[in-house]
C-alpha cells in the first residue's frame, strides 16, 4: 500500500546479435562488455532492460517532521496530528484497511480516525518517509477500567521535565489530561520541538487533553491553537470519556483582559460552564481542568500566585448544575492535595519547572510535597482512585474520589446530584 508504480510498456530495444563475422571468442567477449555496460547504467543486465521503458514511481511522502500526538479522545474518534516539511496529503492506515486522508496539501495535519469499537487496542501509519506507527486505546465503556494521567508545568527545562515525561509514559495511562504551560515561551519554536520531543514516548499512544496556561499566551495563543486547539472553538470546552465528564477551562482568557501575569475568565464562560454540565447525568464523574484552580497555598505568596477568584465562581456556577468531583489544575510548581467546603482540588505542577514550596500547614489542605511529580487516576464505574508519585516512583499521596458498594466494573448507578 502506498507507493505506486507504473505498468511497463512494449519493448522499446532492437536485439543486439554480435558482429555477424565474428569469432566465438570475439563474440563472448563484446557481450560481458554490453552486459558491464547495462549494469553500470540501469543495474540491469541486458540491452532489452537497458533501453525498456523504466516503471515511474510515485514520489514519496515526506517524512514526519514532529509528532504524531492525539487529540480530540471520543466514543468512536480519535484524531492523529503531526507536522510535516513540505505540504502533502496526510494519510492514517488504521484498523488494518481503513484510509483515512485530509483533502488538501499542508504541513500541520489532523486526520480523523472514525467507526472506532469502544474500549478496543487500534494500531495507526502514518503514510510517510519513513512511515511511523503507533496504537492507543479507544474511549472506554461505562464501566471498563481505565487510568488517567494528570500533570503539567513543564516550563521546557528539559532535563527534570524529560525525567517527568519518561515516568509519567511508563504509568500506562489511556488519557492524558495536562495542566498547562508546556514551554516558557510559546513564539519559540525550538522550545516546541524540544518538547514534543521530550514527550514522543508518551504522545504516540495516549490521547491528550491540555488546558492554556499563562505561558502560553506568551504568542497571544498562536501556537497551542496550532498545535491542540480545533478551529473557530474556544480554548474552554468539554467532552465525555466513558464515565467521565471533563470541563476544560481557561483561566487565562485573552477575551476576557488575561495577559500572561495575571489570568481572566469571561461572563460568557461562567455562562457556558453551567449550561454545558445543564444536561449531564447525574451518576456521571464530573472533572475540571484549569491552570490557574480556585485554591493554592505556596509559602511564599506574591502577585499572581495563589488561587483564582473568577475560577472559584466558575466552579460555584458548575456546582449548581452537578456536583463536581474535583478540580486539577496547576500553576504553582509543587503537588498540593486539598478540600474546601465539600470541593477537592488539586495543584499539580511539579512536571519540570523550577520547584517552588508549598505551604502544608494550611488549614484545608491535605497533602504537599515540593517535588518533581505527576498524578495518575484510576476509574472503574463508580471507583474512583489515584496516587501522586515522584519521579522514582514513590507515591508521595494516595486518595479516593469515589466509592460505592457495587464492584468494579458494575454498571453505573445514580449517584445524585443538583438538578
Amino acid at each position: 500500500m502506498g507507493v505506486r508504480h507504473g505498468r511497463h510498456g512494449p519493448a522499446a530495444a532492437r536485439h543486439f546479435t554480435g558482429p555477424p563475422a565474428a569469432s566465438p571468442g570475439i563474440v563472448g567477449r563484446m557481450r560481458s562488455v554490453v552486459a558491464a555496460l547495462c549494469l553500470a547504467l540501469c543495474g540491469c543486465d541486458s540491452v532489452h532492460a537497458l533501453f525498456a521503458p523504466r516503471a515511474r514511481r510515485a514520489p514519496a511522502s515526506p517524512g514526519v517532521a514532529m509528532g504524531p500526538w492525539l487529540l480530540g479522545p471520543a466514543a468512536g474518534e480519535m484524531t492523529v496530528a503531526w507536522t510535516t516539511a513540505e505540504p502533502v496529503k496526510g494519510r492514517v492506515w488504521y484498523l488494518e484497511d481503513r484510509l483515512a486522508q485530509e483533502d488538501t496539501a499542508r504541513t500541520d495535519h489532523r486526520v480523523t480516525l472514525r467507526s472506532l469499537p469502544l474500549d478496543a487496542v487500534v494500531r495507526y501509519r502514518i503514510e510517510a518517509s519513513p512511515p511511523v506507527a503507533g496504537t492507543f486505546r479507544t474511549a472506554p465503556t461505562p464501566h471498563s477500567p481505565f487510568r488517567v494521567l494528570v500533570y503539567g508545568d513543564n516550563r521546557t527545562n528539559n532535563g527534570d521535565h524529560a525525567l517527568v515525561a519518561r515516568a509519567a509514559a511508563a504509568e500506562g495511562a489511556q488519557l492524558a489530561l495536562h495542566t498547562g504551560d508546556m514551554v516558557v515561551n510559546a513564539a519559540d519554536n525550538e522550545l516546541w520541538a524540544r518538547w514534543f520531543s521530550e514527550e514522543a514516548d508518551l504522545l504516540l499512544r495516549t490521547p491528550f487533553v491540555p488546558t492554556l496556561g499563562n505561558h502560553e499566551i506568551t504568542d497571544n495563543g498562536v501556537s497551542y491553537a496550532r498545535w491542540f486547539q480545533p478551529p473557530s472553538r474556544p480554548a474552554y470546552h468539554s467532552l465525555d470519556y466513558g464515565p467521565v465528564h471533563l470541563v476544560v477551562l481557561d483561566s487565562f482568557e485573552m477575551a476576557a483582559g488575561a495577559d500572561p501575569h495575571s489570568g481572566a475568565v469571561s461572563d460568557a464562560q461562567l455562562a457556558w460552564v453551567e449550561e454545558d454540565l445543564r444536561g449531564v447525568p447525574a451518576e456521571k464523574h464530573v472533572w475540571m481542568l484549569v491552570h490557574q484552580g480556585p485554591f493554592a497555598h505556596p509559602a511564599h505568596m506574591r502577585p499572581g500566585r495563589g488561587g483564582s477568584e473568577r475560577v472559584r465562581l466558575a466552579v460555584q456556577a458548575a456546582a449548581r448544575r452537578h456536583s463536581i468531583e474535583a478540580v486539577f489544575a496547576g500553576h504553582e510548581h509543587f503537588y498540593e492535595r486539598g478540600e474546601v467546603d465539600g470541593l477537592r482540588y488539586f495543584v499539580i505542577g511539579g512536571g519540570g519547572a523550577p520547584l517552588e514550596d508549598p505551604d502544608p500547614t494550611f488549614p484545608t489542605v491535605e497533602a504537599a510535597h515540593k517535588a518533581l511529580s505527576f498524578v495518575t487516576v484510576d476509574v472503574c464505574g463508580c471507583h474512583v482512585t489515584g496516587k501522586a508519585k515522584d519521579i522514582a516512583g514513590r507515591v508521595l499521596d494516595s486518595f479516593t474520589l469515589s466509592s460505592c458498594k457495587e464492584p468494579c466494573g458494575a454498571p453505573l448507578a445514580a449517584k445524585g446530584g443538583a438538578p
